[in-house]
């Protein structure tokens, strides 16, 4: 990877450390300018990585050498440059868009969806009535 870099990816991270602490863990390889533990949206909590960016990519260096699958926390540590930033890039993979056709699989028609209770099928799943249908036990009718 890019060894002009200054900021590290720092994965296995325990979902209890914070800024500060994790901060002070690369301090003393040098100046840390970031720390951003990155967190889950819905829950709040910590997805168990952070990136770090430090004042120079040989102090950067030092930390990924010195840190990498140390413990931390009670977890070992996973301590890599940190991959640039792909913004212009489209969400979901790249690629061309398809538009689906009008009719057909799941395209134009809203159907709402049916609950488990009120089943208007009857007992009928798969198959016709009073096949036989083999189950665990043996046979059985419908």
């Amino acid at each position: 990877m890019n060894q002009q870099n200054q900021k590290l990816y720092v994965g296995n991270l325990n979902f209890d450390a914070n800024e500060d602490q994790v901060r002070e863990l690369f301090g003393s390889f040098g100046e840390v300018q970031e720390v951003k533990i990155v967190m889950d949206r819905f829950s709040g909590r910590s997805r168990g990585f952070a990136f770090v960016r430090m004042e120079s990519a040989d102090s950067a260096g030092k930390a990924k050498d010195a840190l990498n699958g140390q413990p931390f926390q009670g977890k070992s540590l996973v301590i890599d440059w940190a991959r640039t930033e792909q913004r212009d890039r489209p969400m979901g993979g790249g690629g061309e868009r398809r538009e689906r056709p009008a009719g057909g699989n799941g395209g134009g028609e809203f159907r709402p969806r049916r609950e488990w209770g009120g089943n208007d099928r009857g007992n009928d799943r798969g198959g016709e009535r009073g096949e036989r249908r083999e189950s665990r036990g043996g046979f059985y009718n419908r």
